[in-house]
């Protein structure tokens, strides 16, 4: 399996964790080890660099990915995960990408099998993000988005949106059969998901 080089991962992990009682989400242990970590691995599988979008217990997160952590600009910061993927955007404009292959800390499950699938969906139609799609349900925090969707995605937040759905449709998103099991992206929102 080839890296691009042209493509960043992004784990987003920025959020409050309140369905998690508070907890920071990415930390929270599933099969032994935090969920972030699962992501981690998923996606340095497929990109060569992944960047932790996180703004809270951030020497967690940069034991894990050291010098690759990004916090939200203080007017975004609580704005939900579309602020974590504009961030994540940035940062692949200065590292030369031209798109980052995004995934939430709370779908451990994922595979690089998945994640290789968007970036070759992606591939065919590099203006387009191209997001997962999983038994008729539309995934579009995993995905991949083109860094030329950053200056719609600032006018969207810009505007007090933060529908993650509603902004992928808005950019012309590809979506993109995943038949894996439903583990793949089964999410853990709450301390009961992990019993799962």
């Amino acid at each position: 399996m080839t890296r691009p080089d042209r493509i960043i991962g992004l784990l987003l992990a920025g959020g409050k964790g309140t369905r998690m009682g508070g907890q920071d989400k990415g930390l929270v242990p599933w099969q032994g080890r935090a969920m972030a970590e699962w992501v981690l691995q998923a996606l340095g599988t497929i990109t060569p660099a992944v960047f932790i979008s996180a703004n809270r217990s951030l020497p967690d997160y940069e034991r894990l990915a050291p010098g690759r952590i990004l916090q939200d600009p203080p007017e975004l910061r609580d704005q939900g995960p579309l602020a974590g993927l504009l961030t994540g955007l940035k940062a692949a404009e200065a590292q030369g990408a031209e798109a980052v292959l995004v995934c939430p800390c709370d779908t451990p499950g994922i595979t690089p099998g998945t994640l290789s699938a968007l970036v070759t969906a992606w591939q065919t139609q590099p203006d387009r993000p191209a997001i997962a799609e999983h038994n008729g349900r539309l995934h579009p925090l995993h995905g991949v988005y083109p860094v030329n969707v950053m200056v719609e995605l600032d006018r969207w937040l810009a505007s007090d949106n933060r529908r993650v759905m509603g902004f992928a449709e808005s950019v012309g998103a590809v979506a993109v059969d995943c038949p894996e099991t439903d583990e793949v992206f089964e999410n853990r929102n709450s301390l009961k998901d992990l019993e799962r």
